[in-house]
């Protein structure tokens, strides 16, 4: 691991993690719906986090950028979003070293992975340690659902990523 790939990972899990608190705090989502919140925080942050793997462009990337995303959940008490992002980044890291970081199929299923995995996984886990909200009756049926909308969804941020990484590829804001 090298300077710059330290400097990456933490501007850009740090400028995502911001993004994410400010869509969070101004919707309110997750007051409405366990399942909502992670609709949201699936857009703008993610194509963040994506892009942030695209710069690094390095072995331990998408890992450095995860554990970095989940320290950052963790001092804000956010235990089940800082398990969330370690599963991720783990999956991504290592589905990454066989796909690579940048080009269409690699943004796509590394995007898809990230996003998909911490919008199930942020709400299983918040289930877990929050405990179930009043009122959901058909949880499996809603979970499901809302995974299938969780992944579709990432991989739409996974396209717009990848051009957004080209485009700063060939401008020459990243190398």
């Amino acid at each position: 691991m090298n300077r710059r790939e330290v400097i990456y990972a933490a501007v850009f899990s740090v400028a995502s993690f911001g993004v994410a608190a400010a869509m969070s705090l101004s919707l309110s989502l997750y007051a409405l719906s366990v399942f909502l919140d992670p609709i949201l925080t699936l857009t703008i942050p993610l194509i963040i986090i994506s892009v942030g793997i695209q710069a690094i462009n390095q072995k331990n990337g998408p890992l450095l950028v995860g554990i970095i995303s989940a320290v950052l959940y963790a001092i804000f008490s956010l235990f089940f979003l800082t398990v969330s992002f370690l599963i991720a980044g783990i999956i991504v890291e290592m589905v990454s070293r066989i796909l690579g970081y940048r080009g269409l199929k690699a943004v796509m299923v590394n995007t898809t992975l990230a996003g998909g995995l911490v919008g199930v996984l942020s709400v299983v886990f918040g289930f877990l340690f929050l405990g179930l909200p009043k009122g959901i009756t058909d949880l499996a049926i809603l979970t499901a659902l809302f995974s299938l909308v969780y992944f579709t969804e990432s991989a739409v941020m996974g396209v717009i990523s990848h051009y957004l990484g080209k485009f700063l590829l060939r401008s020459g804001v990243m190398k």
